[in-house]
């Protein structure tokens, strides 16, 4: 009897006589025999372990090209900005274009590689499902699917990837505000990192800084934080929860405002990829409006706005009072000075500026101004008018004239926002100044200027003048008729310094103010006036005529004197018709000295001043 072949000696005799492989497996499948899924499993992990060392491979260099595109950048940057480095930063370039050339070609070997593993899988699966069944190659055919789905997928990612993390909906807001004082605010952002964890996020508020004032206009270095409040920059740091999507909230508080602030986000992930958003807010307030308030309750506080330094030439050199400015030698079409200007105005309580325009400027120089003033971040904040000057030339009995300063008052309501301007009766205000020295008939030049405009504009102007003179009164009585109101330039202070003499000054200012309040009252109650007659009077705090065409040029006719300048403030304020009104001349004319500015000698000594007397009165 035959010897019985075991399972090894029947596939060697099978082979051995030239059967071919077919016919082997078949037997080895009929009698259970594993060695060909073996062989199979063999096969596949083959193909697999040459896909995964292409992926890494593919991985690697993508990482090693990422790294070098910022270096390709930074020295292409140098080729454009450094002229004189451009032949050695161009070969350093062109070695990389080599490298970004050399590594996207090996991506691209790599990238083929994955490819051929992916095919031959796919063939050595399909040559053995005949024989092992689809149930023992179910795995590796899903492999094959998710190989090919992940290549794809990966491909895409990889061009996208630059964009992530992505942040969305970066916004702040503020959610403490009192009297247009921002004290708090909340930042909120999106933040989407589909393919990596984030690793990092932070939210920062960084105070704005302007040294220039320093470098520019000579503020000195122990007045900057005076102005500029010093704030550090404030860092939240905040622990992600790995989402692929997740919001973030951040809130801010006590801000001491004073400047703009850049509000900025960063986020960071495992990968190493870093983006950063960030924003740069208006100028939020150093002090809240009191001047809004004030002006709610119908107390006027204004003062007049010269606004002509720097603007066609250096015009500080004979203008500077040796107190001198506390923000340096500034623009007046700088937007900082005029946001500075409408910050502390309004911080002490003035919610009104009358704009100074001589005529002679032209209209190019108030354009500069009122835009600098209106445009500014504050400039919504606080109400205008204008202080129409004079020229030794204006004769109201010339048409020409008249029709001149018609048009001109048309522009000059063009130039003003309409809901910014002051207004009486409904009506915008211009105050023309020193209207004694105009010349011809009076009375009847104001009425066809104020027809003029009427027909220009369609609008009623309301007129107010410093005309509180005391002529006779059958020649006052006529032209106080024409206007709508009165006030004084420099609170009755004659500039020759004699009133019964310059220290008694204080006494000819109470004897001038009663008598006009004094005078109209009867005027309108004897219905020679409207009910709607207003009388604004003045302060000054100083005036010094050194450099005028006037008076002793050694002497400051009338002296700095905080308490004369509380009283005196005080009464107009309690004598003005038909409530609350007050007129500071000046703001900044430091031509004469008459400013209540901050400057390095009283800081903010005189708007406190305002503020307390005010605060007062309302």
């Amino acid at each position: 009897m035959p010897k019985k072949l075991n399972r090894r000696e029947v596939l060697g005799l099978v082979g051995g006589i030239g059967l071919g492989a077919t016919i082997a497996e078949t037997y080895e499948r009929l009698y259970n025999i594993p060695l060909l899924e073996s062989r199979f499993r063999e096969e596949v992990r083959y193909w697999l372990s040459q896909y995964n060392t292409a992926k890494q491979r593919l991985d690697e260099l993508s990482n090693q090209l990422k790294q070098s595109e910022g270096e390709i950048i930074s020295l292409r940057e140098k080729v454009s900005n450094l002229e004189n480095q451009y032949n050695a930063t161009k070969e350093e370039v062109n070695k990389l274009d080599e490298l970004e050339k050399e590594s996207t070609s090996a991506i691209a070997y790599y990238r083929e590689r994955m490819d051929e593993a992916i095919s031959n899988l796919r063939k050595t699966i399909e040559r053995y499902r005949a024989i092992l069944g689809d149930d023992r190659v179910a795995f590796e055919s899903s492999t094959v699917k998710i190989l090919e789905d992940l290549k794809l997928t990966q491909e895409k990612l990889q061009k996208v990837l630059p964009y992530f993390p992505l942040i969305l909906n970066f916004a702040w807001k503020p959610t403490k505000v009192i009297n247009d004082k921002i004290y708090d605010i909340n930042v909120s952002f999106e933040v989407i990192s589909p393919f990596n964890s984030l690793k990092e996020v932070e939210v920062m508020l960084i105070p704005e800084e302007y040294r220039y004032f320093i470098t520019k206009y000579g503020m000195r270095e122990e007045d900057y934080d005076k102005v500029f409040p010093r704030e550090e920059i404030r860092r939240v740091k905040i622990e992600p929860r790995n989402l692929e999507r997740d919001m973030f909230s951040v809130d801010f508080g006590d801000l001491k405002g004073g400047r703009e602030y850049i509000v900025s986000a960063r986020v960071k992930d495992i990968a190493g990829n870093e983006k950063i958003v960030e924003v740069k807010t208006p100028y939020i307030r150093q002090f809240e409006n009191l001047g809004k308030e004030l002006y709610e309750k119908g107390i006027i506080v204004s003062a007049t706005y010269s606004g002509w330094y720097k603007i066609d030439k250096d015009s500080w050199g004979n203008y500077k009072y040796k107190g001198e400015v506390l923000l340096g030698e500034y623009s007046s079409l700088d937007k900082m000075v005029a946001t500075k200007h409408i910050d502390f105005m309004t911080g002490y309580g003035i919610n009104t500026i009358f704009i100074g325009w001589p005529p002679a400027w032209g209209k190019g120089r108030i354009d500069r101004v009122i835009e600098n003033l209106t445009k500014s971040d504050l400039g919504r904040q606080i109400h205008y008018s204008v202080l129409y000057g004079h020229n030794e030339n204006i004769n109201l009995d010339d048409s020409t004239v008249t029709n001149n300063i018609s048009q001109q008052i048309t522009y000059l309501l063009k130039l003003i926002p309409d809901d910014t301007f002051l207004k009486f009766d409904y009506r915008p205000v211009i105050y023309f100044y020193d209207l004694p020295a105009y010349k011809g008939d009076i009375p009847m030049g104001i009425d066809k200027i104020r027809l003029g405009v009427k027909n220009l504009t369609g609008t009623n102007i309301f007129i107010i003048a410093d005309y509180a003179k005391f002529d006779a009164e059958d020649t006052l009585l006529p032209i106080i008729k024409k206007l709508d109101g009165v006030t004084v330039w420099a609170a009755h202070y004659d500039s020759s310094g004699y009133y019964g003499g310059v220290y008694n000054y204080e006494v000819w200012y109470e004897k001038r103010t009663l008598e006009w309040n004094n005078w109209l009252k009867e005027k309108i109650q004897k219905e020679d006036l409207p009910s709607t007659f207003v009388y604004i009077p003045s302060v000054i705090p100083e005036f010094d005529s050194r450099y005028a065409d006037f008076g002793d040029p050694n002497q400051v006719i009338l002296p700095r004197d905080p308490n004369r300048f509380a009283r005196q403030l005080d009464l107009a304020l309690s004598n003005s018709l038909p409530r609350k009104m007050v007129r500071i001349d000046t703001w900044d004319d430091w031509y004469e000295s008459t400013v209540i500015e901050p400057s390095r000698e009283w800081l903010f000594e005189y708007l406190q001043l305002v503020k307390d007397i005010v605060l007062i009165s309302r």
